[in-house]
Formats: structure tokens, sequence, C-alpha cells
């Protein structure tokens, strides 16, 4: 059979003084060749300019390489979900296979776009993001033994492998950060309560700042990630009798809209010092810029690549979860102070 470059396998068995099922094993199985042999087969390969079939592979194995992933819209000024699908896609990649995206209005919608995409053979499983407290889509797809990975964790332990990342160890970073600098009354920015994501952020910096015997009472914010409910929520904390100085933020958002409601003081300068999350570009690109924590986006698609990749090679495994640690990139200038 010849590959879409027409250079057939059995030429580059016979370039590599090999047989071809040593070619196909180089291809497909290399732990099974000794690396001498597996160079000198994928010296062939690239001599040769030999282009698998993947199409033909497919058909043999019944699998189609492919990943399917739910993608949101937008949410606010930040752009973590280009940042995650582009670390996805190479990660996916990185180990032959391609995702594919589509879009859904409700989780009835989603459902039955999975129930099509396994249904007709056109993915293997699929990539979850944007979890809640109890989510149905994990257990949907658990009942029905449909490999699935989750970024994101389920507050109640569920039937599907997760990679996560600690976003309240995040704010404990961002209140940690602040109290080094000085600040004593920080304030939290963030969604209201239900969320996961939020509520553990929020419950991160009441942690962080318990820990370091400061008051919380009447120093949560709550609004949509709108900028203008932002900034009003951010003016009404300001205009206490016993103002915050520093606000840690569930978002850059919130961060951002924060920053511009306070404004700055006759020497230019913030009038409160703002940490936001997920470090976007806008937190860079503020004047000065804000210090912000990132989400390792990297390695939450490498571990997510690899659990899903370890339910296609052996369905039925128990699940695994993978709790990754974010970091807090500061902006300050050195000796720059606060107050």
């Amino acid at each position: 059979m010849r590959d879409r470059s027409g250079v057939t396998i059995s030429e580059v068995a016979a370039a590599a003084g090999v047989s071809r099922q040593t070619v196909s094993n180089v291809l497909n199985a290399p732990d099974r060749v000794a690396p001498a042999t597996a160079e000198r087969v994928r010296r062939a390969i690239d001599e040769l300019g030999y282009l698998p079939n993947r199409a033909a592979r497919n058909l043999r194995e019944r699998t189609s390489r492919c990943i399917g992933f739910k993608i949101a819209p937008p949410s606010g000024l930040n752009n973590l979900l280009d940042r995650f699908l582009h670390a996805l896609a190479e990660s996916a990649g990185g180990v032959g296979y391609h995702l594919l995206l589509f879009s859904a209005s409700t989780v009835d919608e989603e459902l039955a776009a999975y129930a099509e995409l396994i249904g007709t053979g056109t993915v293997d499983g699929f990539v979850l993001a944007d979890i809640d407290t109890a989510d149905e889509r994990l257990d949907w797809c658990a009942e029905r033994g449909i490999p699935c990975v989750s970024f994101g964790r389920p507050t109640v332990p569920g039937p599907c492998s997760w990679v996560d990342v600690d976003g309240g160890d995040g704010l404990a970073q961002s209140v940690d950060h602040l109290v080094a600098r000085g600040h004593h009354r920080i304030a939290y920015l963030g969604w209201p309560e239900g969320p996961r994501v939020g509520d553990e952020r929020r419950a991160g910096w009441r942690a962080a700042m318990r820990r370091h015997g400061l008051a919380t009472e009447g120093l949560s914010g709550a609004s949509a990630e709108d900028p203008a409910e932002v900034a009003a929520v951010a003016r009404r904390l300001v205009r206490q009798p016993d103002p915050p100085t520093a606000f840690a933020c569930g978002s850059d958002t919130f961060a951002v809209a924060a920053r511009q409601a306070v404004g700055a003081d006759s020497a230019g300068r913030p009038r409160v010092e703002v940490v936001g999350y997920d470090d976007s570009p806008s937190a860079a690109l503020m004047t000065p810029p804000l210090s912000s924590v990132r989400q390792p986006l990297d390695q939450v698609a490498y571990h997510v690549v690899d659990l899903l990749v370890r339910q296609f090679r052996a369905p039925g495994g128990p699940p695994e979860g993978v709790m990754l640690r974010p970091e807090l990139v500061a902006r300050e200038r050195p000796g720059q102070n606060p107050r």
C-alpha cells in the first residue's frame, strides 16, 4: 500500500534493511524496536519522505485519532481558552491525535453532540471544561464507558479522571505577596457564591487572611465578570471608613476593572494595589503592569492528554486526578513601595 507521498512501506523497509513489520512497529509501537534499529528506520522514512496513511491505520484500529472538545464563549478580558486550546492541540499532536472543536448552548445540546460524535466514530473521547459542583456530563460519559478527562474537578469525587489547578493556593499566593509588600486591608473581588472555581478562590483568600491574622469582614466583593459591575463594587469597598489598600482578584477582568475604577493619586500611582488571576495579556499591558497568578496550561494539557490516551489504550481503569500549582507573576518594580 502506498502512502500519501507515493512511497510504500516495503520501500522504507528495504531502504532500512528491515521487515515491513519492523517499520510498522516503529510507527505504531516503537517500544518493541531496538533504539538503533528504530533510528535507522526513521532515517529511511525521512530520506524517502514517507507519510503514513493515517486513514487506513485508523480503519484497522477502529479509532478516529480525534479528541472532542466543546468550546465556550469568551469571558471578560481573558484569553485562557485560546491558550489552553493551543497547549491541548500541541500535546494531542505529540501523540498522534487531533482536536475536534464544537459548540453547544445547553448541557442537553452538548450531550447530544457527544452521542453523535461517538456514535459516528468521529472522536475517541472528550476533554471537558467548565466543570461544575456536580456535573452530569461526567456521569453521562462514565455510564456509557466513554473516555473523558476534565480540566477542573467536581467538588464531589466522580467517576472520571481530571486535571486541575489549585485556585485556592493561587489566591493564597496573592495575599502572601500583598502582605509582604506591607498591606493589611486586602479585599477579595470575584464571582458571587455558587460556581466552584470562584468559591475555591474566595476560600483561598479567606484562609490566607486568617493565617496572617488579618480581618476579612466587609472585604469580600462579588459581581458578575462585567467591568461596569466590578467597578461599582470596587468603588463601594474603597469608600468604607477603613478601606482596603489592595485587592486580590479572582480573574484579570476583576483586577483591571478595579484598578481603573479606583484610579490614581496626585502622583499618578494607583490608589490600591491589585493582583489578578490568569496572567492574561491585559495584566502585563496595564500601566503600571499588574501582578497576576499564572496557570500552568502546558502542564494541564500534557496531563489531560496523557490520562485520556491511557484510557484509549486500557479502558475501564480507575479514575485519576492530577492537581497542579499555579505561580504568581510579580511585576512591581524593584524598591516600589505600595504606600
